[in-house]
Order: structure tokens, then C-alpha cells, then sequence
């Protein structure tokens, strides 16, 4: 496994690993959105988020957090009030923008957050906000 050590620590190259981690959080998943917000998350810079969650069990995001099967939604709403608490150390500070974002729209899909698309579209490359817009599309079909 290897680790691009001039942008984030935890994006890891090899992008199987983070695909079969959003398998495995999205096999008993019963909501469309929920599936879809789970995807984004796995398609964000090498499965960032994902793989954090798993790496951190103290930030509680996903459930049962020695052999995570979900992603705890309402958890990550409640995290999302405090973004303090997800401040990555391993940035300078501010610099997550961007992963904040791509968050801040998987739980508007999964759990109804709050979202300003003006500010996430900003935050975002255009290659992101292009990617991130066709799976949110694909969710609406389900709405």
C-alpha cells in the first residue's frame, strides 16, 4: 500500500481498498440514499472519509466500530455541528475544506444535513463537483 505524502496522509493510492470498504458498509443498507451518500464518501480522494472512520473509532461514525457494517448517519450530523472535531491534524489548519464539503453532501443525501451548494461547489475542483454531482443525481431517482 502506498501513500501520497505531498497532499494527505490518509489518501491512499490503492483505490480496490476503499471500494471494498464501501461494500462491506453498504451491504446491509436499506435506504438508496444512504447507499449512494456511502459511495460518495468511497469515491472522495482514495475513500478518505471511509477509511478515517474506520482508523478513529472515537469519532463513532461507523457501527459496530471493531468490524464496521454502516455508517452512522445521524452520528455524522451531529459531528458536522462541530466540525472541530474533524479537523485533521495532519493539515494546516483550514485545509479541509474541500473533505468537509464532500461530507457536508453525503449526509445531506443520507440523513437530510442541511446543505449550501454554493459554498460546497466552491470548496470543490470542478473534476470533484462533476463527480459528486452525477452520484447525487443518480440518488435522486430514488427520492
Amino acid at each position: 500500500m502506498s501513500i501520497d505524502q505531498g497532499t494527505d496522509e490518509l489518501i491512499v493510492l490503492q483505490a480496490p481498498q476503499a471500494t471494498v470498504l464501501a461494500r462491506q458498509l453498504v451491504e446491509g443498507v436499506g435506504s438508496h440514499q444512504e447507499r449512494k451518500a456511502t459511495v460518495v464518501l468511497a469515491s472522495f480522494r482514495g475513500g478518505y472519509w471511509l477509511r478515517r472512520f474506520t482508523e478513529e473509532p472515537d469519532l463513532g461514525a461507523v457501527r459496530p466500530h471493531d468490524r464496521p457494517t454502516s455508517v452512522d448517519w445521524a452520528r455524522l450530523r451531529d459531528l458536522l455541528r462541530r466540525p472541530e472535531l474533524l479537523d485533521d491534524d495532519r493539515r494546516e489548519r483550514g485545509s479541509m475544506g474541500p473533505h468537509l464539503a464532500v461530507l457536508e453532501i453525503a449526509v445531506s443525501l443520507a440523513a437530510g444535513h442541511p446543505l449550501d451548494l454554493c459554498r460546497v461547489a466552491m470548496q470543490l475542483s470542478g473534476a470533484e463537483w462533476r463527480d459528486v454531482l452525477l452520484r447525487m443525481e443518480s440518488a435522486a431517482d430514488f427520492v
